[in-house]
């Protein structure tokens, strides 16, 4: 069983810490992809509801085509990873959203937005693989919780983004919403291009004086570097040759493992969190808010961004267990607390009277909670979990699989929550709800599944899955 002591030196530079923070930011800016893309579309839909003249439907088609793409995107991005390396995968996955980001705002039907939905996707699938990757892998140890966090941050803050440029902007100008976000992806092409590649992608080439020297630079001292890197070899030589398949015939830790990131990929979508960041402006009219819903949605993208700062603080403090089954119960409370008050607002309100109900402020109220939940636990700490359990042999291929799940699972949501919250009878009560039990299911899975990796090597996590019993103890 693994050792429950963390792994930071005694003398940790702070230099070293400011550039593995600088790394980190520029991968991030595959998050700032991936938040802008969920924000972008909350806003544009009604212009291109009335551009395209779409049905309901046609535009949950739009919405979740580029999730499909997302889906395909983190497939591939499991093998390019290991082929191309890390840097290379997120400079490509820039150089597709840029493209699908045009191609966008310069549709000219039904067809071609969603084909260019499916290539931003691409883009994206690309780098949600190889962005929280690459950083777990270039952190120090005793750091990593919160620097794969900021990929989360960087999510938040292209939602915000997004939501701000909407509330800015307005509806008819989506064409404009789209062609800023193609600026994200140049940016990820040429920040991706300065920087390292991964020390273990290196180790895996052959090129350990390379890595060497990137680990110098993460971890601030030689000795560390150079414990770091004979753990990357010995696991290296171990792995050599190593399939995915063999390895889940051969190996219950890699079996065990795939099982808890497929389902904390799959749970936090079901949480209910893209539902409310793809149609907020539609839960908000729901709720009686609708006046104000661009004003509302823009404040839902600030509270997210600054409820991450949250996980980044506590991440390496508290570690991932017990934030993780606080955030996910506190967003349950919420979620039944909105489908209640959703029952008691009003029938004859609407959306442009100025006039609110109780219930609908309430409902409005724990919106932000629940936002604030998940942004402090499942938002960053499934992507964390899913980029440190895995051995390196086979890490990015699971990674791929587990964000491919993730994929599938935002892609149910974006397509059938909108269906279900413009039912008159209990639309918005019935979304909520069932996005609280899948809560539910969560803090049982996180309780019998999840073990804690605060502080640990990435090459010694492994360790906590040969015993699963003992897992959730170990500290």
């Amino acid at each position: 069983m693994a050792s429950t002591e963390t792994d930071v030196p005694t003398e940790p530079s702070t230099r070293s810490g400011s550039y593995t923070v600088a790394v980190a930011l520029v991968a991030a800016v595959g998050g700032l992809m991936f938040g802008y893309d969920i924000g972008v579309i909350a806003d544009a839909q009604d212009g291109i509801k009335g551009a395209f003249e779409l049905s309901t439907f046609q535009i949950e088609v739009v919405v979740a085509s580029v999730l499909a793409g997302s889906f395909t995107g983190a497939i591939i991005a499991g093998k390019l990873c290991d082929r191309i390396g890390r840097r290379w995968t997120n400079v490509w996955g820039g150089a597709l959203f840029g493209l699908g980001c045009l191609g966008c705002g310069l549709s000219a039907d039904f067809t071609m937005i969603t084909a260019c939905r499916v290539i931003m996707g691409l883009g994206v699938g690309f780098s949600s693989v190889a962005g929280p990757l690459y950083i777990a892998e270039i952190s120090a140890p005793w750091s990593r919780g919160a620097m794969v966090s900021l990929y989360q941050l960087a999510i938040t803050l292209g939602i915000f983004i997004a939501f701000l440029i909407g509330l800015f902007l307005g509806t008819e100008l989506w064409r404009v919403h789209f062609c800023i976000g193609s600026l994200m992806g140049v940016g990820l092409v040429f920040g991706m291009l300065a920087m390292p590649p991964s020390p273990r992608w290196l180790v895996g080439r052959g090129r350990t004086e390379t890595a060497l020297g990137v680990l110098k630079r993460t971890t601030g001292s030689t000795e560390a570097a150079q414990s770091e890197l004979e753990a990357i070899k010995v696991r290296v030589r171990e792995e050599s040759g190593e399939r995915l398949f063999d390895a889940l015939l051969a190996s219950p830790a890699v079996r065990r493992a795939l099982i808890l990131a497929i389902g904390l990929a799959l749970l936090q979508q079901f949480s209910g969190i893209n539902a409310i960041m793809f149609y907020g402006p539609s839960i908000l009219e729901e709720i009686g808010l609708g006046d104000k819903k661009l004003l509302l949605t823009a404040a839902i993208g600030l509270v997210n961004v600054l409820a991450t700062f949250i996980a980044i603080w506590l991440v390496d403090r508290l570690g991932r267990r017990v934030l993780l089954l606080c955030g996910t119960s506190l967003m349950m409370l919420s979620q039944i607390g909105i489908g209640l008050s959703a029952l008691w607002i009003p029938s004859t309100q609407t959306a442009t009277t100025g006039s609110h109900s109780m219930a609908g402020i309430i409902a409005l109220v724990l919106i932000f909670v629940a936002i604030i939940a998940f942004a402090f636990s499942l938002g960053p700490l499934v992507w964390l979990v899913i980029s440190e359990i895995f051995p390196a042999g086979v890490r990015s291929a699971c990674v791929g699989i587990a964000t491919s799940a993730n994929w599938v699972g935002a892609f149910l949501v974006a397509l059938f929550s909108l269906t279900v919250l413009e039912n008159k009878t209990m639309g918005t009560t019935a979304v909520f709800w069932l996005f609280a039990g899948s809560n539910v299911v969560a803090i049982l899975f996180i309780l019998m599944r999840l073990p804690e990796t605060k502080g640990v090597k990435l090459e010694r996590i492994e360790e906590f899955f040969t015993r699963p019993s003992d897992a959730r103890s170990e500290r």
